[in-house]
């Protein structure tokens, strides 16, 4: 059972004719990379929403995930994020998920199995409500969601001293065009280019050199086994060559297929992220786990982690 629901969380678009030399000339001219450097302008950013889904073949069951937020730019590039994530389970899922905390596994006493039951409810109710990350800095603030029943009454945010896109971050886009290394690297590795659309293939490996987001929905090292990990990408991009939409999609097996569609909207919008108040802020310490390491454990191991199937270091 925990093998398939780990499977399952695993596995969530003519140009008109125109005369030659205008094509040709248009062609030059088309230069995304420059295109977003252009809107690098502190206190201004973009607004993105992106869906997830994983398909299993041969199961109706999928687990997916939706997301909203906002990026907000500095003169290098992405300085400052707020978003809010959910994850989404169909019926069937969501009564797996139940019979595996039922369960009891992870104890070998009476107490132990009563421990692991209250802790699993808690990590299935999380599990069902949003979750907001801000990463401000070196500095990520998550509320709600899994971590959301670990905080302190008084409290409502935990602060993790790292970089990391969240508990949902691990089920949603990686890849993030509103970077300009990133994007740079996706058009590099193009092999179809055309007036407003690119595709191509990019690794893990390549990823994790170049995108700072891609590192934090990792929320650690990625294991050398996953470094050649294919993902199969397509941007649109509009007049301007701003990122419209990018859709990624990799194969963590040869029976589940995971799916990202992420669009992205008001160019150049005033975004300010700002931390939470010192006084709603939580530590890690403080959460109401018995290993201090647990919360890192969960971030890096995704929904894997909570039902004790053992990871290659990366969630994704």
């Amino acid at each position: 059972m925990k093998r398939y629901i780990a499977g399952l969380a695993c596995a969530a678009m003519a140009v008109m004719s125109v005369p030659a030399l205008a094509s040709t000339a248009h062609a030059k001219a088309a230069d995304p990379v420059a295109a977003l450097k252009s809107k690098l302008v502190s206190g201004h950013g973009v607004t993105f929403v992106d869906k997830t889904k994983a398909y299993a073949k041969g199961q109706k069951s999928m687990i997916a995930a939706d997301r909203k937020g906002v990026l907000q730019f500095g003169s290098s590039g992405v300085v400052a994020s707020d978003q809010t994530g959910k994850y989404r389970f169909d019926k069937e899922t969501l009564k797996m998920l139940e019979e595996a905390s039922e369960s009891g596994e992870g104890g070998s006493g009476q107490d132990e199995n009563a421990e692991f039951e209250e802790f699993m409810a808690k990590l299935l109710k999380g599990m069902t409500k949003s979750e907001r990350v801000v990463r401000v800095g070196k500095s990520s603030y998550i509320s709600g969601g899994v971590f959301g029943e670990f905080v302190p009454a008084d409290k409502t945010w935990v602060r993790f001293p790292q970089e990391t896109l969240g508990m949902v971050g691990t089920a949603t886009q990686s890849v993030n065009a509103a970077e300009p290394t990133t994007l740079k690297a996706l058009l590099a590795h193009a092999t179809t280019k055309r007036a407003g659309f690119y595709s191509g293939k990019i690794t893990w490996g390549e990823l994790a050199k170049v995108s700072p987001w891609f590192r934090a929905s990792l929320s650690g090292a990625l294991a050398g086994s996953t470094r050649k990990t294919v993902v199969n990408w397509k941007l649109y991009v509009g007049a301007d060559q701003l990122p419209k939409r990018l859709t990624t999609s990799y194969t963590p097996d040869k029976k589940t297929t995971v799916v990202y569609d992420t669009v992205y909207s008001g160019w150049g919008a005033k975004v300010s992220v700002k931390a939470p108040a010192a006084e709603t802020v939580a530590e890690l310490k403080d959460l109401q786990f018995d290993k201090p390491e647990v919360p890192l454990d969960i971030l890096r191991g995704g929904v894997n982690s909570l039902v004790g199937r053992p990871t290659t270091g990366a969630s994704r």
